[in-house]
């Protein structure tokens, strides 16, 4: 099973939902994790994880999509794959998006989005284009205002698009994104009770179900 964050735009949470869905992913099952992130930023974090003396993840870092494709090649199949792609469109970037089984977007709720959304759908018409199969992305929304409401421009934008597919989980903007990281945490192995664990428990839930991995287990 193959999962991958992916926004051609940077800026939108890619790094902190990919190492925070692994974390909790792992709890339960095999996972390793693709950094194809010029920045580095769940590699860093991994790194954090390791020095508090937290188990860390198995993260891998790749340059080509060849080296990718054999990466692929020896994977065993009860793994499950983060991969945390770029803030940028290029032929690695499109390849992880190809081999995915599951991909998700992370935007927030500012109008501006909708422009960010416009240029990764043509990314996603070309390569539906070219492969022959309709792809699509489930599209979260990610650090939005703990007091916001209503969605209405993004929302509407989403529901137009024929590669777009909206979550029902939502992630708020919160600072205990900021403080678990720096002990190597995700959100809930800071606080389970916090706010921010129920977002992502509920997120994470909502991708086992789509992504059909509840049937996976670790060895």
């Amino acid at each position: 099973m193959i999962i991958t964050i992916s926004h051609q735009k940077g800026g939108v949470g890619k790094s902190t939902l990919a190492y925070n869905v692994a974390v909790e992913l792992s709890k339960k099952y095999n996972v390793e994790v693709i950094d194809l992130d010029v920045q580095q930023t769940v590699t860093a974090y991994n790194r954090v994880r390791y020095e508090m003396g937290q188990k860390p993840l198995p993260v891998h870092i790749f340059t080509t999509p060849e080296e990718l494709e054999v990466y692929f090649e020896s994977l065993n199949d009860e793994t499950v794959v983060i991969i945390d792609s770029g803030g940028f469109d290029s032929s690695l970037n499109r390849f992880a998006m190809l081999v995915s089984d599951f991909l998700i977007t992370p935007v927030s709720s500012e109008f501006t989005e909708i422009l960010g959304l416009q240029k990764y759908e043509s990314i996603l018409k070309e390569l539906s284009e070219q492969s022959g199969m309709r792809i699509v992305t489930n599209v979260v929304l990610n650090k939005t205002n703990p007091n916001q409401k209503k969605f209405d421009d993004v929302n509407e934008f989403i529901s137009s698009s024929y590669h777009f597919i909206l979550m029902d989980s939502m992630m708020r903007r919160r600072v205990d994104f900021a403080n678990s990281v720096a002990y190597g945490f995700s959100v809930r192995e800071l606080d389970k009770k916090s706010e921010s664990a129920k977002e992502l428990k509920a997120f994470v839930k909502e991708i086992k179900e789509k992504a059909g991995i509840n049937a996976k287990k670790k060895d």
